[in-house]
C-alpha cells in the first residue's frame, strides 16, 4: 500500500514525538538543573540543598541553581515544584518526613500529594532533631526542662504548623498540663534566631542547624532525639539517657522529581544523585553537620518512604495531633 505524502509527513512526525524521551534522556542533563527547596535561606533544609546543588553540578558538568521558595511548613515550595515539567530539570530536596505530616494534617490543602505528584530519586540522609533553649533560662536537662514547663508557660517554635519540629515538641511537652505555645515561622533560621533573642523559650531543630550555631554561647542543647549519639553533638544524651525512653524522631531528606518523569532519566538522575552523596566534599560536609548519607537505588526510595509514611500516618492518628 502506498503512503500519501501528507501521511508519510504525519508518520513521521509520530515516530519524531515517540523519540523524543530517549533522546532527552541520552543527553540528559543538557541544560541548567534547578533545586527548590521549600524554606528560605540559613535552614538545615538549605544547607542540605545547596551542598547536594554543587555536587550534583560538579558531576553532571551542569550548573545547578538553587530556588528557595519558603512559607506553609515548606508546601509552597513543593507545591510549585510538583506542578514542573516532568522531566528532570526540576528536583526538590524535601525533608520527606515533614511533608508527610503535612499531608495528613491537611490534605489537598498542600496543594500536592507526595506519594501521587512526586518519584523518589534517592534518600539524602537521616539525622536528628536537636532540643535547644535560650540559655537564659534556668535549665541544663531534659528533667529540668519539663519540670520548669509545669509551673512556667513556655513557648516554642517551629518552621511551621505539622512541621516535624512542631510535631516533635508536641510530643515533647504531652506530659505537661496545657503544654507550651506554639510559634510558627517560615524557616528555621528565623526560628533560632528569635530563640538566640529569648522571644522563644525552646526549639526543635535539625543538627545542621545547631551544629552551625552551637559555639556561638546563645543557644544550649539538651538533648537528640535519636536512639544513637551524635558524632556532631556528641555530649548531648539520646531520649533514653535524658530518660524518654521510646522517643525517636528522626528526619528524613530525600531527592524528589515531579511524578511522570521518564524512567531513564530518573536512572540516569539517580545515578548522578549517588555520585554527588558519596564525594569527599559530601561526606565530610554531612558528617560536620551530623547527617548520615542514605544514598539507594530508586526502588529503595520508594520502598524505604513507603514505610516511613505508613509510620508517621500512625503516629499522628495515635496521639490525636491535629492542624491548629
Amino acid at each position: 500500500m502506498k503512503l500519501t505524502a501528507t501521511l508519510r509527513v504525519l508518520l513521521g512526525i509520530a515516530l519524531t514525538c515517540l523519540g523524543a524521551p530517549a533522546a532527552q534522556a541520552d543527553n540528559y542533563p543538557s541544560r541548567p538543573i534547578t533545586i527548590v527547596i521549600g524554606y528560605p535561606p540559613g535552614g538545615g533544609a538549605d544547607s542540605i540543598a545547596r551542598l547536594i546543588g554543587s555536587q550534583l553540578a560538579e558531576v553532571s558538568g551542569q550548573s545547578v541553581i538553587i530556588d528557595n521558595r519558603g512559607g506553609f511548613s515548606g508546601n509552597i515550595g513543593a507545591a510549585f515544584a510538583a506542578k514542573a515539567p516532568p522531566d528532570g530539570y526540576t528536583l526538590l530536596v524535601a525533608p520527606t518526613t515533614t511533608y508527610r505530616i503535612n499531608g495528613i494534617l491537611y490534605g489537598a490543602k498542600v496543594g500536592y500529594d507526595l506519594q501521587k505528584d512526586f518519584t523518589p530519586v534517592t534518600l539524602l540522609g537521616v539525622q536528628p532533631m536537636v532540643l535547644m533553649v535560650n540559655p537564659h533560662l534556668p535549665i541544663n536537662n531534659v528533667a529540668e526542662l519539663l519540670a520548669y514547663a509545669k509551673s512556667h508557660k513556655l513557648s516554642y517554635g517551629s518552621t511551621g504548623v505539622g512541621s516535624l519540629e512542631h510535631i516533635a515538641a508536641e510530643l515533647f511537652f504531652k506530659s505537661v498540663p496545657g503544654g507550651a505555645m506554639h510559634v510558627p515561622y517560615r524557616g528555621a533560621g528565623p526560628a533560632i534566631i528569635d530563640l538566640m533573642g529569648g522571644q522563644i523559650d525552646v526549639l526543635f531543630a535539625t543538627a545542621p542547624t545547631v551544629v552551625s550555631n552551637k559555639d556561638s554561647g546563645r543557644i544550649k542543647g539538651l538533648m537528640v532525639t535519636t536512639a544513637e549519639r551524635n558524632p556532631a553533638l556528641p555530649t548531648l544524651p539520646t531520649p533514653k539517657e535524658a530518660g524518654l525512653a521510646g522517643y525517636d524522631v528522626v528526619s528524613t531528606y530525600s531527592l524528589l522529581v515531579p511524578a511522570g518523569t521518564p524512567k531513564d532519566v530518573l536512572e540516569k538522575l539517580n545515578a548522578l544523585a549517588v555520585k554527588a552523596l558519596q564525594t569527599p566534599k559530601t561526606t565530610e560536609t554531612f558528617g560536620f553537620m551530623g547527617i548520615q548519607p542514605q544514598p539507594t537505588s530508586l526502588d529503595e526510595a520508594k520502598t524505604r518512604l513507603t514505610k516511613e509514611y505508613a509510620k508517621w500516618t500512625a503516629v499522628i492518628k495515635d496521639n490525636g495531633i491535629q492542624a491548629e
